[in-house]
């Protein structure tokens, strides 16, 4: 562990909490709504992703799913009572493993509806500068030659 702090030239603690940075304790209720809070952006990532396959970008994909991650943690900061009773409820189902996941077939169209237009936007922007982007490498006559 000493051997791999000198290389990164960090503080790694390895866990013990006279070296942590941060030596606080954490306060479990705290730990409980980032931990929910993080189940929620992987259900909704997954489900994103998804989609995003499904819309067949090639070269984009990759940057349109980081604009609409980027955009869907924004939204996530500002929700509404029904979307917060919603996202309450995705996460408690997928917390408890019931034999039918009703709400999490769900998730594909609340992201359509989550997202603005605007937010949709500049997903696809970001696919298309991409894509842009990759074919002017490609297009350069040294690579060409």
């Amino acid at each position: 562990m000493i051997e791999a702090e000198d290389t990164c030239g960090g503080a790694i603690g390895a866990g013990f909490s006279a070296y942590s940075l941060n030596p606080k304790p954490v306060d479990p209720a705290l730990w409980k709504q980032a931990m929910k809070k993080v189940r929620l952006q992987s259900i909704l990532f997954t489900e994103l992703e998804s989609l995003m396959q499904a819309a067949n970008l090639g070269g984009g994909t990759e940057a349109a799913i980081t604009e609409a991650r980027r955009r869907i943690r924004h939204q996530l900061t500002q929700l509404n009572e029904e979307q917060q009773a919603f996202f309450a409820a995705l996460v408690e189902e997928d917390q408890s493993q019931p034999a039918e996941l009703i709400l999490r077939s769900q998730v594909k169209s609340k992201l359509y509806s989550f997202l603005t237009p605007n937010d949709w936007s500049a997903v696809g922007q970001a696919a298309t500068d991409a894509i842009q982007d990759q074919w002017s490498e490609f297009i350069q006559p040294s690579k060409i030659a």
